[in-house]
């Protein structure tokens, strides 16, 4: 007993606690409100974890996938102008800018093989189709569709379009095949508009491009030069698109730019269309942390009452440590390195269950899908089709510091209780 209470008052209280928790000597109800209690707290760890990677992943993929392709703000003519290379390289060269490109866009009613549907057409020049579709085209080799991406560019023979892969069943268009475009030809005198005509375009179907996103749903791109075609444009363009370094600050940026450039125009961003999503992605995020907070600090309370049941248990083990030397600050001590222990299972077992759930819920969410006979996940209603995730060994961290703090704070009243024991009189009867 020397060297239980004497020599290394540390290491013996790490190993008194780790009697307590695995000993032989624990009584089996408390081994198993002990084990119960480590195993919630593990799954606990384990779903937050899964949660913040899937939320981390919405988060990453809004950013580097959709605000990828939507441009971070857009400078509006007040009227179609005679696109200059020049500005274009001056905007290219500026510090905060990433990428600057001219644009059309307007509303048209596709019609093929009997189905309508309303969709964006963007009129892009070919290199900035280059850079911004390339990666969203099938290039099997062999397959009827393939194309060379590395040198993707519309023909100068003949009205060619890309159109988005949801758009594409919807009309049931494959590539090579024909849609027509339907749009409103309004007369040329502003003071009095009216639509004077129904004109429609043919279009061949040069590709279709699947990002995973809702833009698949209603975006489709043709040559800049077609759609001022299309649309009886002298000067053929309507605006300029950026790309920021810094997307958070795109609308000053924008301003600034325009400023700077001395540019008579109208700025939008992308808070303006995509703003209320990123917000609920954000939101969504806050809430789901709240919920399964909550569920750790239940499994925090179960850490208290095992505590609870172990210094009821051991009430008279501990009064014999007392009366062999034994300081109340050891007590305490055994009883908090208790806590750490669960803690440090917990800890490791969640991060283990919710690394191995994060890897593999891509593969997880079509088995669930099959079983329930239900998509879970549709760019009619949600911004992607699929369940990314981004695991971020600080999300962990935080986690394991919050409820190992808890735990502390759930192991306090269980211990300074044990270290009240009066020997004599738990030792009364024995």
């Amino acid at each position: 007993m020397k060297f239980i209470l004497g020599q290394y008052p540390i290491i013996n209280q790490w190993w008194l606690a780790w009697r307590f928790f695995a000993g032989s000597s624990t009584g089996s109800l408390v081994k198993f409100i002990s084990r119960i209690s480590m195993f919630g707290l593990a799954l606990a760890i384990a779903i937050l974890m899964l949660v913040l990677s899937v939320m981390n992943g919405f988060e990453k993929e809004f950013r580097d996938r959709i605000l990828e392709l939507a441009p971070h703000a857009t400078l509006w003519y007040d009227s179609p102008v005679v696109p200059s290379n020049s500005l274009i390289e001056q905007l290219d060269a500026s510090p905060f800018i990433k990428k600057a490109q001219y644009v059309v866009e307007f509303k048209a009613l596709a019609v093929a093989n009997n189905q309508t549907q309303p969709m964006l057409i963007k009129g892009l020049a070919g290199q900035a189709v280059d850079d911004l579709f390339t990666k969203f085209l099938p290039s099997e080799k062999g397959s009827a569709s393939s194309i060379n991406v590395d040198n993707f560019r519309f023909s100068s023979t003949q009205k060619e379009i890309l159109i988005g892969s949801s758009l594409a069943d919807k009309l049931s268009l494959s590539a090579g095949q024909s849609v027509r475009l339907m749009l409103l030809h309004q007369s040329a005198d502003k003071q009095h508009p009216s639509i004077d005509a129904v004109k429609s375009h043919s279009f061949r179907v040069r590709n279709i491009f699947t990002t995973g996103t809702e833009i698949d749903q209603h975006l489709a791109v043709i040559d800049i030069h077609q759609s001022a075609a299309v649309l009886d444009h002298a000067g053929f363009v309507q605006g300029v698109e950026l790309q920021f370094y810094d997307l958070f600050n795109a609308r000053s940026l924008a301003y600034r730019t325009a400023l700077n450039f001395d540019l008579a125009v109208r700025v939008s961003d992308w808070t303006q269309s995509f703003g209320n999503l990123y917000a609920a992605i954000k939101l969504s995020r806050e809430l789901v942390v709240l919920l399964i907070g909550s569920i750790i600090t239940v499994a925090c309370f179960n850490v208290f009452v095992t505590l609870a049941m172990v210094v009821k248990q051991k009430t008279k083990s501990i009064a014999i440590l007392r009366t062999m030397g034994l300081k109340r600050h050891q007590v305490i001590g055994i009883f908090i390195f208790q806590g750490l222990m669960i803690t440090f299972f917990a800890c490791l077992m969640g991060g283990l269950l919710g690394f191995l759930l994060t890897k593999n819920i891509a593969i997880i969410v079509p088995y669930v899908e099959f079983f329930l006979d239900f998509e879970l996940l549709n760019t009619e209603i949600y911004p992607i089709n699929y369940l990314p995730t981004d695991i971020k060994t600080n999300d962990y961290l935080l986690i394991c510091t919050v409820t190992t703090l808890m735990t502390l704070l759930a192991t306090i009243i269980p211990a300074f209780k044990a270290s009240t024991i009066q020997p004599a009189r738990a030792l009364r009867y024995f």
